[in-house]
């Protein structure tokens, strides 16, 4: 026998093309691996202070974040569709590519001898499965817009009622990622190299049907959607930083604390008082608060929320309660009280600047409305001992309290099984403890930390 192989075994000289994806798929691939980094590079900021003193507002620095979110995004993509991520998944992919990105396939085609680097049998390359036309038997669409490819190569046809006749499954290929003339080209080529090919009624049908134009235009539609998505949010969450760095920095200049410092050494502000530098930073946020760019959609979403506002809020009349500008404060409180159904933080800071400007009878309004809807509680419930009036007998008004939280905490004593008593759990801040010490321990407001 012969060691030397046949021409139909070396074939043909072969020329290989690549078949792209839609441009609409490579910008929704795109865009789903740099949100991931833009999230990364938003965390990095919010969790540092080290760019306080960049010497241009973080906000016009959204265009170059998304840039480079969408350089990284694009080299992880190419990194997942590289031939050697491929190699390294072949146990558990048998040699398809992870994602679909800058290449669809890759077909094997005759071609002249000059240009051709390949020599065998035309064949499909879907990253490292390689795929003979010739034996493709069954083109088959499912429900799901997925190319499945077929083929009798190995079990063979049967006749007969009784025999089972099904051809095995080579590979699944999402061919919505193709333009539409692209689809319809790859399936002529499988016809054209095996005439008695069986394509699926459902794959003839989409190829013909003009809605899969219509889908083509609104899938090329919400790339660019996605696109400005990107950018908007991205604009809109480094302005809510920039706010934040300058809320930040007007409450450090009040307070006249030493991380102060990196507000106070600005090109320009060296012949400005610590109170001007204050106010100038508390003016600046509120500029940016009230004046966003008017095409972002994203940062009128995020102040929409009731969370986001409130957050705010509270952070606002914070700033503006260290300036001494004290009734604005209480004012901003009193209007985000309808912004956070849940919790009550912004009540108990409410009752705080309330109480330290004699208006004790609305403090303790406010704690009676959050004790109505939050019964098993205990630190308004201590705001509300604080908030006693003078002769209020404070003995009475406690054991009022317990019997509550028994009957919504504690429940009856001695727990059974022993040792299984119930803990009353709760979130409580610096503010609260120094509200709270003023009072039972007897001791003087602390300037720069409570007060």
């Amino acid at each position: 026998m012969s060691d030397s192989a046949s021409p139909a075994d070396v074939g043909v000289p072969l020329v290989a093309r690549a078949i792209r994806p839609a441009l609409s798929h490579r910008v929704y691939t795109l865009i789903g691996f740099a949100w991931p980094a833009f999230g990364f590079l938003f965390l990095f900021l919010l969790c540092s202070t080290d760019w306080f003193a960049l010497p241009i507002p973080v906000w016009q620095l959204f265009v170059p974040a998304c840039l480079v979110a969408l350089g990284l995004g694009h080299i992880v993509a190419l990194l997942l569709e590289s031939d050697r991520t491929t190699a390294l998944l072949y146990y558990f992919k048998r040699g398809m590519p992870v994602i679909f990105y800058q290449r669809f396939a890759v077909l094997q085609e005759p071609g002249d001898e000059p240009t051709a680097a390949l020599s065998g049998q035309p064949a499909i390359v879907f990253g490292g499965r390689r795929i003979l036309f010739s034996a493709v038997d069954e083109l088959y669409l499912t429900f799901l817009g997925i190319l499945e490819i077929k083929s009798y190569a190995a079990s063979g046809r049967l006749t007969g009622s009784t025999g089972i006749n099904r051809a095995d499954l080579l590979v699944r290929v999402p061919i919505g990622a193709l333009p539409l003339d692209e689809q319809k080209k790859l399936v002529e080529i499988f016809r054209s190299y095996r005439p008695g090919l069986t394509v699926s009624k459902r794959l003839d049908d989409r190829l013909k049907s003009p809605i899969v134009k219509g889908q083509a235009a609104i899938a090329a539609t919400g790339a660019m959607i996605l696109l400005f998505a990107l950018f908007d949010v991205s604009y809109a969450t480094f302005t809510w930083l920039e706010m934040l760095r300058d809320y930040y920095g007007s409450q450090l200049c009040a307070r006249q604390s030493a991380g102060a410092a990196t507000f106070l050494n600005y090109q320009g502000t060296a012949a400005m008082t610590v109170p001007a530098r204050a106010a100038q930073l508390y003016e600046r946020a509120e500029a940016l608060r009230l004046h966003p760019a008017r095409l972002s959609w994203a940062y009128r979403a995020l102040f929409a929320n009731g969370n986001s506002g409130a957050q705010l809020s509270d952070i606002r009349a914070e700033t503006l309660y260290r300036l001494g500008r004290h009734q604005e404060a209480i004012d901003v409180l009193e209007a985000a009280l309808p912004l956070k159904t849940s919790g009550f933080k912004t009540q108990l800071q409410l009752a705080r600047y309330l109480s330290r400007a004699g208006r004790n009878d609305e403090a303790r309004a406010l704690m009676d409305a959050v004790l109505e809807k939050h019964k098993d509680v205990l630190l308004p419930r201590l705001y509300e001992l604080v908030l006693l009036p003078k002769g209020g007998d404070s003995a009475e008004l406690y054991n009022k309290y317990l019997a509550e939280l028994d009957e919504e905490v504690f429940g009856e004593e001695p727990a059974w099984p022993p040792g299984g008593e119930k803990p009353l759990m709760e979130m409580w801040r610096r503010e609260d403890l120094d509200f709270l010490a003023q009072y039972f321990l007897k001791l003087p407001s602390r300037p720069g930390k409570g007060q």
